[in-house]
């Protein structure tokens, strides 16, 4: 029997940035919609700390995080 591989697309960056869009235009309509203005901060700081943890790379970043807590 022949093994049957499938073949997996790796999305371009390009494509992972449109996701990325759509779900925070998403998010956005969804706070405008219902009117909770007050998660927007909370919303922020996710992206913030994400943005952190996404650029600085991952294990070495443990010590900052530790620090901020």
């Amino acid at each position: 029997m022949a093994e049957e591989k499938s073949i997996v697309k790796k999305k371009t960056l390009i494509q992972k940035i449109r996701t990325n869009n759509k779900m925070l235009h998403e998010i956005y309509l969804l706070i405008k919609k219902n009117k909770k203005w007050w998660l927007m901060p909370i919303f922020m700081v996710f992206a913030v700390l994400s943005l952190f943890i996404t650029l600085a790379g991952g294990s070495s970043i443990l010590p900052a995080i530790y620090a901020l807590f």
